[in-house]
């Protein structure tokens, strides 16, 4: 069976503090963890219901952070791809900059680790068999979007049209800017715009939750910053230790 292609199917979070965000994290979303050995060292998984949907890792050389000083967080999101030396080939005739050429990872397959040419890290993931696409389905308190904030949205489409075979539909924002939605397989994948006030630019996760005010409260309360207010089933915060966050309504 073929590879499908175009999706983002994981993410993992970047830190400098692990043990904090790890704390954080179970307390807003109940994620657990659980560390599994790989040649590179630990890798902590998160843990959602008893299902593995990301993991926490020490920043990776060569990714930008958000702040310039401790604690540093960051989430690379993966793009699952067919074969990761041609991806990597294609990413860097296209702009991007390899930091991990394509390499074993655990037991999920190659991993290929580059930054595009606007700066901003992602991850290129040929897994080892091919699984059913769920898209963005998922239990509570599971990923449930992917989006790009980047001041050069032309660029950015285009890079990643071209690597992952997105096409793109445009919509207009309450704030008079463009949403630049990219699709896959009949299916929206992943958002990208320009960065809003509060939010430096680069990708982060959405995660559904059963109630977005609750979390959102709950969030503030754990130190986070809150960019967009509890409104048509979303909110926007920035984590403790300066990395974006959506919230979704179930």
């Amino acid at each position: 069976m073929e590879i499908p292609t175009g999706r983002i199917v994981w993410f993992d979070y970047l830190t400098s503090e692990p043990p904090k965000a790890q704390a954080f994290f179970k307390a807003l979303f109940g994620w657990s963890t659980h560390t599994v050995a790989i040649p590179t060292g630990p890798y902590t998984l998160i843990v959602n219901g008893g299902q593995p949907i990301g993991g926490y890792r020490a920043p990776i050389p060569g990714t930008p952070s958000y702040r310039y000083s401790e604690p540093y967080s960051r989430w690379l999101p993966h793009l699952q791809i067919a074969n990761g030396h041609e991806s990597a080939v294609k990413a860097k005739n296209h702009g991007a900059k390899m930091l991990q050429e394509p390499a074993p990872f655990a037991d999920i397959g190659k991993l290929a680790i580059a930054v595009d040419p606007n700066g901003q890290p992602f991850a290129m993931r040929q897994p080892a068999k091919v699984e059913s696409d769920p898209g963005w389905a998922g239990p509570p308190n599971s990923f449930c979007w992917a989006e790009l904030y980047t001041s050069n949205t032309t660029s950015s489409v285009s890079f990643y049209k071209t690597l992952g075979g997105f096409t793109e539909a445009k919509n207009p924002l309450p704030d008079g800017g463009t949403y630049h939605l990219l699709e896959r397989d009949g299916l929206p994948r992943a958002g990208v715009r320009t960065p809003m006030q509060g939010i430096q630019p680069g990708w982060f996760a959405w995660v559904r939750v059963p109630d977005v005010a609750a979390t959102a409260a709950k969030a503030q309360q754990l130190d986070a910053t809150i960019v967009m207010p509890a409104a048509n089933g979303m909110a926007l915060l920035v984590d403790p230790y300066g990395c974006a966050l959506g919230l979704a309504q179930q």
